[in-house]
């Protein structure tokens, strides 16, 4: 067998993996039965693979809910309001004091949160402040994120309509290896159109097996929120200049993290 030299060898870096379901049901009535669908067809189509359903409640655990740092963070937020004060009672309250479940915290939670554009956030921060504990408890040394092309430029206009511009290498790069100890984030379908996955879903006869995403901007109004809006614009805009979102993505790849950012201070919320 001849080997071009010029061309890199491809090395199989995953030799096992794990499907992780944060099931969102408690939240989101529409997620009911999720866990259990993506179970089966684990256990049919993928035998090989370890599957993990973990309920979003769980946040309120001790297994997850553990940085003695989190109330210190919203004190120190400029301009912070009653809504920051409240997430930090909440996780301070244990549950036998106040005789509630954590699916009720949970719903509190959102429930006294005023503007979309937070909930979204706050509800973004807690999956992915789970995804990473569950992975270390997994003893995974990656992350695989499922964010397409289409995703990955909404969150990018989002992202700095937001704020937080400085993030954005972490928050949508190909490859995240310096923010998390011991964790790399990878999105390798980060070239994929979202209308491509749903073709090829489509076409191979995989459709059913997907779960319908239901979140906070799910049938809103484009002007419910920061993220809808910006969803709302790129789709429109790409509907007739298709290169819209390969060129967002194309630029967002450029970016790379400041040379004065600390990696040893992080966010108690973004884990950034």
């Amino acid at each position: 067998m001849i080997v071009n030299p010029t061309e890199k060898r491809k090395i199989a870096m995953v030799p096992s993996a794990v499907v992780c379901h944060l099931d969102e049901s408690t939240l989101f009535e529409q997620q009911k039965g999720s866990a259990e669908k993506l179970e089966a067809m684990v256990k049919s189509k993928y035998p090989q693979l370890s599957y993990i359903s973990q309920p979003m409640e769980d946040i309120f655990s001790k297994d997850f809910y553990s940085n003695p740092n989190f109330d210190k963070c919203f004190k120190n937020v400029p301009g912070g309001n009653s809504e920051h004060e409240y997430i930090v009672q909440l996780g301070q309250e244990s549950t036998e004091s106040t005789q509630i479940t954590n699916g009720e915290r949970l719903k509190t939670l959102f429930n006294n949160i005023n503007k979309n554009t937070a909930k979204e956030d706050l509800y973004w921060n807690i999956k992915f402040a789970m995804l990473l504990t569950i992975a270390k408890r997994e003893q995974c040394d990656y992350i695989f994120m499922a964010d397409s092309s289409t995703r990955q430029a909404i969150k990018m206009i989002s992202k700095i309509s937001n704020g937080r511009g400085y993030s954005i290498p972490m928050d949508v790069g190909m490859e995240v290896d310096s923010c998390f100890k011991d964790v790399v984030i990878l999105r390798p379908m980060k070239d994929m159109l979202a209308k491509e996955m749903g073709i090829y879903n489509r076409l191979h006869g995989i459709d059913h097996d997907v779960t319908t995403p239901f979140n906070f901007g799910t049938y809103n109004a484009p002007k419910s929120s920061i993220e809808r809006l910006t969803e709302d614009f790129i789709v429109g805009l790409d509907r007739d200049f298709p290169s819209t979102v390969s060129t967002i993505s194309r630029t967002a790849s450029k970016l790379t993290p400041h040379s004065n950012i600390d990696y040893s201070k992080k966010c108690a919320i973004c884990q950034m």
